[in-house]
């Protein structure tokens, strides 16, 4: 097991996970709920991602650092079936589950 990525957004994490998982790759969160009610509040405890198989460290880090880095720089786009609009980092519709067809 190895650790690949670590923020204290949790929703940006899960969505960090979610690539991975979507590309094969086993993983799991790591310090999810360290803060649910003791004296630890949030940040001081970083919410980690880990990979299960060390081989696969590599290629998720890479594939994190492509597709989170350039998150921000992709336009919003509409969905070509459900006409709901998205935000430039979701592949897929966030509504209808339908993949975006004008990505380049």
């Amino acid at each position: 097991m190895k650790k690949v990525y670590s923020h204290e957004n949790l929703a940006l994490l899960h969505t960090a996970k979610g690539l991975l998982e979507i590309n094969g790759i086993s993983c799991f969160v790591k310090n999810e709920y360290h803060a649910s009610g003791g004296h630890v509040g949030f940040g001081s405890i970083p919410i980690e991602l880990w990979v299960q198989d060390d081989a696969d460290a590599e290629t998720a880090v890479s594939l994190l650092e492509r597709e989170l880095s350039n998150s921000s720089d992709r336009p919003m786009w509409t969905c070509s079936k459900c006409n709901e609009e998205n935000d430039g980092s979701f592949e897929t519709c966030w509504n209808c589950q339908r993949e975006n067809t004008d990505t380049e």
